[in-house]
């Protein structure tokens, strides 16, 4: 359970999340839920698989690498919205919350996890892709002010995104249980944990990151074939696994708003000291 502690100079409680709890609890979920893994992750699996073949094979017909990188982010994003809405129900409300639940299938709730979805991706597009850009140019042309100006604006505009991500992060588990009271209500929910917040996410994706970049050092290079199709399965079947990583910022939510009084969760909770 958080930890609460009141600030005598202000009017709010501080809850704070416990971060080493929640991302062991993040990490073992798979495991301790491993026939609802294979269940909801068993079709966005095989069709990213899919989808990886089609484009091997367009960059076989010399279709530019980044197009066919889009497309397969573009494809998870789609196909593992499905997975991420159940994952995220059974993370914070358990089995029986998802015991009839579709496999694989859109509703309502799928479609507004992933417009919310698009939504953070446009938003880093414009606050970090647009300063990148034009850095980019701007090295090309050995232009050396505009260059640092358009560097300042690249770290500026990664620094607000990383912010307002971590801030809405409770966005994503309010829709996937049906309690989504817009942007302003995740603003004031995750007031005060921001740093927390960030440990979660961060110590919740960790492991599978760096299992995945062990993996591929010890693969190494191989030309098409069956050891670079089974080095293709494994690949996706850690992104699966990856994207149950989801889960610590839902458990992040379920003890931060759930857990909490009714007037607790109507309050935000604020730092002390920030």
């Amino acid at each position: 359970m958080p930890t609460e502690q009141t600030n005598s100079q202000r009017r709010f409680t501080v809850i704070e999340l416990p971060v080493f709890p929640i991302v062991k609890e993040s990490l073992l979920l798979p495991f301790n839920y491993m026939p609802e893994l294979v269940k909801f992750g068993k079709m966005p699996f095989l069709l990213i698989l899919a989808v990886d073949l089609l484009c091997y094979g367009l960059e076989r017909q010399d279709i530019s690498k980044s197009l066919t990188g889009t497309l397969m982010m573009v494809a998870h994003f789609v196909l593992f919205t499905p997975f991420s809405v159940a994952w995220t129900k059974l993370a914070i409300h358990g089995r029986r919350s998802v015991a009839n639940h579709p496999a694989f299938a859109y509703s309502r709730t799928q479609w507004m996890y992933l417009l919310a979805t698009t939504v953070m991706i446009l938003a880093l597009l414009i606050s970090v892709g647009v300063p990148f850009v034009l850095l980019r140019n701007f090295q090309r042309n050995f232009e050396n002010e505009l260059m640092i100006l358009a560097g300042g604006g690249l770290f500026v505009g990664l620094g607000i995104y990383v912010i307002g991500y971590l801030r809405l992060q409770f966005v994503f588990p309010a829709i996937a249980i049906g309690r989504y009271a817009g942007i302003s209500a995740s603003w004031k929910q995750t007031a005060g944990n921001i740093e927390r917040l960030a440990a979660i996410v961060l110590l919740s994706y960790l492991p599978y990151w760096l299992i995945r970049l062990t993996f591929e050092w010890y693969m190494g290079y191989h030309p098409p074939g069956v050891i670079e199709a089974f080095r293709g399965c494994i690949e996706m079947l850690l992104v699966t696994f990856a994207t149950t990583a989801l889960a610590g910022p839902a458990l992040a939510y379920k003890a931060l708003v759930l857990d909490q009084p009714q007037d607790e969760t109507a309050t935000p909770a604020i730092s002390a000291a920030r």
